[in-house]
């Protein structure tokens, strides 16, 4: 009885551990190739960056424009 319960966990485990190489793979090859959309949204570092600055830039413009205005007032 109890070798039967560490038999069937240990196959379990043997099943679990497969599934988990199989999708480790699939993730490795699909990190791989730039031509593949997660989600609808694949950019790159320099991309991203560059519209943070972009936003980060109106921000500070518009809070500026805000402190004149208070300033007048």
């Amino acid at each position: 009885m109890k070798e039967d319960k560490i038999d069937i966990f240990l196959q379990t485990l043997l099943k679990l551990t497969g599934l988990a190489g199989i999708i480790y793979i699939i993730m490795f090859i699909s990190s791989c190739n730039d031509k593949i959309y997660i989600g609808g949204y694949n950019k790159d570092f320099e991309e991203i960056s560059a519209l943070a600055f972009e936003v980060d830039s109106l921000i500070m413009t518009i809070q500026i424009e805000l402190d004149s205005l208070n300033a007048k007032n």
